[in-house]
């Protein structure tokens, strides 16, 4: 790259092109988390609209939020100055934002986006968080060892159920096929309970979950929009899920860092 110039081609084929690198980066919150851990200069965060619903937006290295979905303050973006913008897609959105507010965030600076669901994997959405952290001057420290080494004692995992607190009525039961933790693990030989969804979720009732996807360690969304340990606890057909009944439950984050490092601890903790 000649000196004073930078371009990054992203996930939707869009080309950003700057006079010098960036040194000002305002991220979607999971893509900020990934990219401090990979050396990158981030200076502040975005959350989602379900964040905003949910008033849990979390916190990211200390970096100051500056809203989620909706509520994003283009005052404070304007004030953290930065040179580029970053953030996932699903869909070729601007994750997180409505359209209103993703084109107030393309009049302050270029965006990036990286695609992070349906026909990808989880070491090719790291592969490009690493490739576009390396254009941005970061160290990209993270080896794919401790994740090879991870996944080499999955033999003999029990079957899986991922999925997310929906509504008292409702549970989302997560596509492993559509997101790129759980495809590692389908892909690593792990069994999931069956889905009938082509996205990212089936919706369930509470009610027939046990019977329709019998699983015997369940994956639960940890997030701050889906039930927590209160509201499920008053689910009658919560407490008869043989996974809840035996203390099989492990918290499962549908956004987390796209690292090795982040991967390879997420698949250590997978009961066996």
């Amino acid at each position: 790259m000649t000196s004073g110039e930078w371009s990054f081609e992203d996930d939707l084929g869009q080309r950003v092109e700057l006079a010098a690198v960036p040194r000002r980066v305002l991220a979607y919150g999971q893509a900020a988390e990934t990219l401090v851990a990979l050396g990158a200069p981030v200076v502040g965060f975005f959350g989602s609209q379900h964040q905003a619903d949910s008033g849990a937006a979390g916190a990211v290295g200390g970096l100051p939020l500056v809203g989620a979905g909706d509520a994003v303050d283009l005052e404070q973006v304007k004030a953290l100055e930065p040179d580029l913008v970053v953030s996932v897609s699903y869909a070729g959105e601007v994750y997180g934002v409505s359209e209103a507010v993703a084109a107030q965030l393309r009049e302050v600076a270029p965006v990036v986006l990286i695609r992070i669901a349906g026909d990808v994997s989880l070491a090719g959405v790291i592969g490009r968080f690493h490739a576009l952290a390396g254009a941005l001057g970061g160290s990209v420290d993270d080896d794919e060892a401790a994740l090879t080494a991870a996944l080499e004692k999955l033999q003999g995992a029990p079957q899986l159920l991922a999925l997310s607190g929906g509504t008292p009525t409702d549970a989302y039961v997560a596509n492993p096929a559509y997101w790129p933790s759980l495809r590692l693990l389908a892909d690593a030989g792990v069994p999931f309970a069956p889905t009938s969804a082509k996205g990212g979720w089936e919706v369930v009732q509470w009610t027939d979950l046990g019977a329709t996807h019998p699983a015997d360690v369940l994956l639960y969304d940890q997030r701050g929009n889906s039930l927590g340990a209160e509201q499920l606890a008053g689910i009658p057909s919560w407490g008869e899920l043989p996974a809840v009944q035996g203390d099989r439950v492990q918290p499962w984050n549908p956004e987390p860092a796209f690292t090795f490092a982040a991967a390879a601890a997420f698949v250590d903790g997978i009961p066996r």
